[in-house]
């Protein structure tokens, strides 16, 4: 009898061990190229990103992968489209943090659900925000702060649109710093291009989208909306070092998502598949040249950091009435 009890919890135990490792295995996905979507415009910096990014995720899956840019909608048109794809793997997102925390709430009419419609994959990227001035705007950020608050909007600043990660960041600092700024939406770079030329006095931004303008003397960084210094803009102060030590925080995450119902094998292999090339040598010098830094949150540290952003982000809509 003991030899046979024994056999019997061995087995048990094996069968145990062995079911996670089937439903994990991946099978022979993928066999054909595969599509991530950018509900942005092509040159912005989710863009230069991802296309470094997916040439080594492409060589480590053996399959093509097709960067497709659908702006609009303050990303909505993009977004929607991934939903309304078969849940393969084939069709992928990556956008914005506020894609899943933000939009889908400000709207009169909701757009989207992300938690009834995308399974996520990873946050794959990130990259500080930083507070910009036209070149005929005061250097000191104590300056323009004393200004901005003797007479409300009378500065203007420029967003990537309404309900974007700039905007939301913008929102912040104002609330952080008793200001009030003219908000001015924009569609995808033409927001830099309107601050350079002078028709809005600041913008809120990426790091990364930011930088080209700066080191070409158009605009200049007040500061960097954190509190530890950027490494691509190392000569610029933090919300700390400025006066604002109590102040949140602001950067752009860049989250991978999937059509809701995406096999699990299928996830865990492209979050494998990204974060190992997160993790290459070259990738990382090539993503330095975009000024943004590798990011590695898996399907549940993201989905729980979506919605820590999202209760978050709620009670400031609230408070300053976003809507579209």
């Amino acid at each position: 009898m003991k030899p046979v009890a024994h056999m019997l919890i061995v087995a048990a135990v094996a069968a145990l061990g062995a079911t996670p490792f089937a439903q994990a295995a991946p099978g022979a996905y993928p066999e054909k190229p595969i599509k991530i979507v950018i509900p942005y415009s092509a040159g912005g910096g989710t863009d230069q990103y991802m296309r470094i990014v997916s040439k080594r995720v492409s060589e480590k899956l053996g399959q093509p992968i097709m960067i497709i840019n659908k702006p609009g909608g303050s990303t909505v048109i993009g977004v929607n489209s991934v939903i309304s794809a078969e849940p393969d793997g084939y069709t992928l997102l990556v956008s914005t943090n506020t894609s899943y925390t933000l939009i889908p709430y400000v709207m009169s009419t909701k757009p989207y659900s992300p938690e009834a419609s995308l399974d996520y994959i990873g946050v794959v990227g990130e990259t500080a925000m930083v507070l910009t001035a036209h070149s005929s705007m005061p250097d000191s950020l104590a300056t323009v702060v004393d200004n901005a608050r003797k007479k409300p909007e009378g500065y203007s600043y420029a967003t990537y649109g309404v309900g974007s990660s700039t905007h939301l960041a913008g929102e912040m600092f104002m609330n952080d710093t008793g200001t009030k700024f003219q908000h001015i939406p924009y569609k995808g770079v033409e927001a830099v291009t309107a601050l350079a030329g002078g028709q809005v006095n600041f913008m809120v931004d990426g790091v990364n989208a930011a930088s080209a303008m700066i080191k070409a003397g158009k605009t200049k960084a007040l500061v960097v909306l954190q509190h530890e210094r950027s490494e691509f803009l190392p000569d610029t102060p933090t919300l700390t070092e400025t006066g604002y030590a109590q102040a949140n925080a602001s950067k752009i995450s860049y989250v991978m998502a999937a059509p809701k119902g995406t096999p699990k094998p299928v996830i865990d292999k492209l979050h494998a598949a990204f974060a190992s090339a997160l993790r290459d040598d070259d990738v990382l010098q090539q993503i330095k040249t975009v000024q943004t830094s590798p990011a590695y949150l898996g399907p549940e540290q993201t989905q729980q950091f979506v919605q820590q952003q999202a209760a978050a982000f709620k009670e400031l809509v609230e408070k300053k009435g976003i809507r579209f």
